[in-house]
């Protein structure tokens, strides 16, 4: 049982590790394409490179048509496009504070929420598996992990609105696909939450058991 108890904490250490990692690489991938999303700069105003996707309207499956140079025609649809917006200093100002405030935020709450992670399992391949610091250490995971699934999606749905709903961008026979909230983060926060609960009950039960002896 002791095997396979160490054999379990290595895989969830490892797959946490990675999904860390992956989450961390994200932001890092998506801080440098901000940072090259800037084609043109004039007169104080900045011209961003906006990815958009796209959603054909009811009724409407192709919108658009291809004519090749034999002169047959092919409809068509578009599921993505990149255009040229310029972006207001407004938008400019909340780009600065969020990253200059989001980034060093993010990044503290990972490494918080990845040391409580190791120090719970050192405790567990030690025996030490219902005491009170494993459920501090996992709700302390569960809050963290929280705080970056608002902070994720808080950046996301601001950029969504100063670069989308505020410029007026329309597409005929397409809608523009609205800010899709992201759930993943928060799934996996809960699952921390209820493992914390899980333990709290073991905890209590294991001092309840100690005072009945």
């Amino acid at each position: 049982m002791k095997n396979s108890i160490r054999l379990f904490c290595i895989l969830l250490g490892v797959c946490y590790i990675l999904s860390i990692g992956n989450g961390l690489l994200e932001f890092a991938e998506g801080w440098s394409e901000a940072s090259h999303d800037v084609i043109e700069q004039k007169d104080g105003e900045e011209i961003h490179r906006v990815n958009l996707d796209l959603k054909p309207l009811a009724g409407n499956i192709f919108p658009d048509t291809l004519q090749l140079s034999s002169g047959d025609k092919f409809p068509y649809q578009l599921s993505a496009v990149t255009v040229a917006h310029k972006t207001s200093d407004t938008y400019q100002l909340v780009s600065v504070l969020m990253g200059f405030i989001g980034t060093p935020v993010i990044l503290g709450l990972g490494i918080w929420a990845l040391l409580s992670f190791a120090y719970f399992i050192r405790d567990v391949q030690r025996q030490q598996i219902f005491i009170r610091p494993n459920i501090r250490r996992l709700r302390v995971i569960c809050i963290a992990l929280v705080l970056v699934g608002v902070l994720e999606n808080l950046f996301s749905g601001i950029d969504h609105y100063f670069l989308l709903k505020q410029s007026g961008i329309a597409f005929p026979g397409y809608s523009i696909a609205d800010f899709a909230f992201k759930f993943r983060t928060f799934f996996i926060a809960l699952l921390f939450g209820l493992f914390a609960e899980i333990f709290a009950l073991g905890v209590k039960l294991k001092e309840e058991q100690e005072l009945t002896v």
